[in-house]
């Protein structure tokens, strides 16, 4: 049986509206009046996630792939940051690179610039999201930054300084894709307590080596005295590949990139046509089956 489902955000729960179908809200709460755990596991910090579910349903968060880990109760029950010595080594590449970079912290997101900031995440959006044009893209992203609890910064010497503020998670963007990544890559791989993952082709996600969606799940399940043959992780992308490779049954959205579809036990529909929803109505009725079984 099937006890904890942790699903992904951005390709997967959320469709290209960047909405949580009505579907995909119903089968969560059905699969929590089943007794199934439902999580979020997203490279989101909590104040960026908690807005999409609109009180329509109360899970338990990993977050920044994992750098924070929440309950239902909202309360934070594992902190994994980078290291200062690390994350100065990483903000430095991107300096020298003129590359364009957030920082995620214990204090909120910081970035250098509206304007990219803007450009970047509407450039994501149109990325996961095909059938969306670029312009509509940037209007939505225009307002929800207007809600966003950003806080912008001239640069970042104070913040990676502060003893104080942690740095959970770093985070760059660039529409070139393989011609920057492939070679940040192989200069910040020889990094050894940092992991670089992706939740967008036009994006690398920098977090601790301990912050992984799938060392969080586990770590979750574990406490909550589930077995791993009983978690189910859905997701779309790479920086849910520790997760779905961890669980026990991990699933494939049907826009997942080769990679993650490669490595799945299970698929699923669209994030546009509530693939979210259909597995966990497939999970529901199998448990119902093996439970009859028992």
């Amino acid at each position: 049986m099937i006890k904890i489902i942790a699903s992904d955000m951005d390709g997967t729960l959320l469709n290209e509206k960047m909405m949580i179908s009505q579907k995909n809200i119903e089968a969560i709460n059905q699969a929590t009046a089943n007794g199934i755990d439902f999580l979020i596991a997203s490279g989101r910090q909590l104040d960026e996630a908690k807005p999409f579910l609109m009180n329509k349903f109360h899970p338990g968060y990993i977050t920044l792939n994992g750098a924070e880990v929440y309950n239902k109760d909202e309360k934070l029950v594992s902190s994994n940051p980078v290291s200062k010595t690390s994350a100065h080594k990483v903000a430095n590449y991107m300096e020298e690179h003129n590359l364009y970079y957030e920082l995620i912290t214990d204090r909120g997101v910081f970035s250098n610039s509206l304007e990219k900031r803007t450009v970047s995440i509407a450039q994501l959006l149109n990325v996961l999201n095909p059938t969306t044009t670029y312009e509509k893209a940037l209007a939505d992203t225009k307002e929800v930054l207007k809600h966003a609890k950003t806080i912008y910064v001239d640069n970042y010497d104070e913040i990676l300084n502060d003893e104080n503020t942690k740095v959970m998670k770093l985070l760059v963007f660039d529409n070139r894709q393989d011609e920057i990544f492939k070679p940040l890559k192989a200069s910040l791989g020889a990094i050894d307590d940092i992991v670089i993952t992706s939740s967008s082709p036009n994006n690398l996600e920098i977090n601790s080596v301990d912050a992984q969606k799938g060392t969080a799940l586990m770590e979750y399940a574990k406490q909550k005295g589930v077995k791993p043959e009983e978690v189910m992780a859905i997701g779309d992308n790479m920086n849910d590949y520790s997760m779905i490779k961890a669980a026990g049954v991990g699933v494939a959205m049907k826009n997942a990139v080769p990679e993650i579809a490669a490595i799945a036990d299970e698929h699923t529909d669209t994030n546009v046509n509530d693939g979210v929803a259909k597995i966990i109505e497939k999970v529901i009725q199998n448990n119902k089956t093996v439970g009859n079984c028992e």
